[in-house]
């Protein structure tokens, strides 16, 4: 059995860089404004992984996710408002992400939220809702990424994932999701097909990650998304509260944020790490207002973060 491996992020690229650590494959991105810390962990016992995520602002996760392997998520604190789960709202007492099928991540965690993951290898997960020869759970699963429990049961799973108790044994845990997985449950279909809004923004969430050195004005983005501007405001405002310029901004603002914190990215600059220049490498044209701007993200002057960062 390994031991928990425990860490703190402040940033949204700290929380990917950790997950890597943990062979997981994460873009990550900030929504709400103000200082971020989270902390993160993983335990491992045989083929079954939990892992834990805690954060005290609301943010978004983009990923891959290995076939071979079962996730099953749930929310401990029942911090909800903004919780999602491939662009659908969270109801108490339910777990998500088993379908099969998706080998994709997508979801939104609320402020002071307190997220488990249940990793599992999937011929597993498979054998044990195969258990019973009479039910049609193998099919339901496909069709199905939702799973509402009873109170009680989802207080026993909750239990049985706490981080503080290390690893679920095995044989608990089976016979618990045997139990969960029954021909009673209360399935919802919700997230196996992305809706045309999820689908658009996690488009949008996407292409703002991988061209975080990019301003684009809404009117481009209406041709790179394929979808009219009306449709793309409406869907980021809902989604994520915020239009879509101001998302991707944001997303540029982190981008600023952790390479003035990470020593290694300014490495990479050949010495030209002043603020001025790290700013205008993604695009930020405006000293005032890109200051401004920042320190409305992160409570701070960015001058501010790069005097700590090379203080450390």
């Amino acid at each position: 059995m390994n031991p928990q491996q425990r860490f703190s992020f402040r940033s949204a690229g700290e929380l990917v860089d950790i997950v890597k650590r943990f062979g997981i494959h994460w873009q990550v991105a900030q929504i709400s404004r103000g200082p971020l810390l989270g902390t993160v962990s993983l335990q491992r016992r045989s083929d079954i992984a939990v892992l834990q995520l805690s954060t005290n602002q609301i943010i978004t996760v983009l990923g891959a996710r290995p076939s071979s392997i079962t996730c099953i998520a749930l929310e401990r604190t029942n911090h909800l408002s903004d919780h999602a789960i491939r662009g659908e709202a969270v109801t108490p007492f339910a777990i998500h992400g088993f379908t099969p099928s998706i080998t994709e991540s997508f979801f939104k965690i609320s402020a002071g939220a307190e997220m488990t993951i249940l990793m599992m290898g999937l011929e597993r997960f498979l054998k044990l809702i195969a258990l019973d020869s009479a039910s049609r759970l193998p099919d339901t699963i496909n069709s199905n990424n939702s799973l509402t429990l009873l109170p009680e049961q989802f207080q026993r799973l909750m239990n049985l994932l706490d981080p503080n108790q290390g690893p679920p044994p095995p044989e608990l845990l089976d016979a618990l999701l045997v139990e969960c997985f029954s021909r009673d449950a209360h399935f919802q279909s919700q997230g196996v097909t992305l809706s045309t809004r999820a689908a658009l923004m996690r488009d949008l969430l996407a292409w703002g990650l991988e061209h975080s050195d990019t301003p684009i004005s809404l009117d481009q983005l209406t041709s790179t998304l394929f979808a009219s501007r009306s449709s793309i405001v409406q869907a980021c405002r809902e989604t994520f509260g915020v239009g879509p310029t101001t998302l991707l901004k944001q997303i540029r603002l982190h981008e600023v944020h952790q390479t003035l914190r990470d020593p290694r990215r300014r490495t990479h600059l050949n010495g030209q790490a002043s603020v001025g220049i790290i700013a205008g490498l993604h695009g930020f044209k405006s000293p005032n207002h890109f200051a401004r701007d920042y320190r409305l993200m992160f409570g701070e002057l960015p001058r501010k973060t790069l005097q700590r960062a090379r203080a450390a």
